[in-house]
């Protein structure tokens, strides 16, 4: 090889950032799951106690109560989607009702999630796992959910078709306890900017901790062209941001820029003490 030919490929791969430079799948794997155990052992080192304003659990701050609202359609579904898993997805599917696996999610793409993915089900199973979806939530609430997810693969596309990254199945869910009309038990969805935690008890429900979001937020091309999330409550918040006036809107806005991120309850802060 010639001399110079040589000596600018070095340079070349001294000075291109890591993050275009192509890493083997393997030592990708192996980082992803060092750093899903990290963030496990430091998220999980406290006993759960939740969001205080002084680190101590408020008693009968909530009531069980009867809400007057069914959830059998929930709990039929739940056991509907069980019934279509392999006894191998069951297993590593189905947690009991205290199981820390409650406090195991994370908005962020590279942590190794539990349950059972999407994109190891058959066509079967997935209808019954949207059918799940479907019985929880509202229909602007399954949209949304859907919508999420389909935005993911737009962000492998953007990233050199990324896919094994970025897709819209790469998302898990979990079962907590057994779907009963009167014990308590629950389900969770944990993926790349879409989580939801669904606990019941009876005909009540409290979905805590959710995170919702995207990016991007609108899908301008490929497979999902249209495909957009969150409008309304981003046209929202600026027209409350631009009815302030100046020395209201100094006191409001944090930064201009975003330069880092400013959430203060995120995966593995169950525990913050809000002041």
């Amino acid at each position: 090889m010639h001399p110079r030919l040589l000596l600018s490929i070095i340079a070349l791969s001294i000075l291109l950032p890591a993050f275009l430079i192509a890493q083997p799948s393997g030592d990708r794997d192996a980082r992803f799951r060092q750093n899903s155990i990290r963030a496990e052992t430091q998220g999980l080192a406290e006993p759960f106690k939740g969001v205080t304003t002084h680190g101590e659990v408020q008693k009968d701050l909530f009531h069980i109560r009867s809400t007057g609202v069914s959830t059998e359609p929930v709990r039929k579904a739940a056991l509907a989607l069980f019934d279509t898993l392999s006894p191998a997805q069951q297993a590593k599917t189905k947690f009991p009702i205290d199981d820390p696996e409650w406090r195991k999610w994370m908005n962020q793409h590279f942590y190794v999630r539990q349950g059972v993915g999407f994109d190891e089900m058959n066509p079967t199973q997935r209808d019954a796992a949207f059918g799940l979806l479907k019985a929880s939530l509202s229909a602007k609430g399954l949209q949304l959910s859907k919508d999420i997810m389909n935005l993911n693969r737009t962000l492998g596309e953007l990233n050199n078709n990324d896919f094994p990254q970025y897709n819209e199945l790469l998302y898990w869910l979990t079962l907590m306890g057994e779907p009963s009309a009167t014990e308590p038990w629950g389900w969770q969805i944990d993926g790349h900017h879409l989580i939801i935690n669904y606990f019941v008890l009876g005909d009540q429900v409290v979905m805590s901790p959710v995170f919702v979001g995207s990016e991007p937020v609108i899908a301008e091309s490929g497979q999902f062209k249209g495909t957009a999330i969150l409008q309304e409550e981003q046209n929202r918040g600026l027209a409350l941001i631009q009815a302030f006036d100046s020395d209201q809107q100094t006191k409001a806005i944090i930064q201009s820029d975003k330069t880092r991120n400013n959430n203060l309850t995120e995966a593995f802060k169950d525990n913050l003490v809000l002041d």
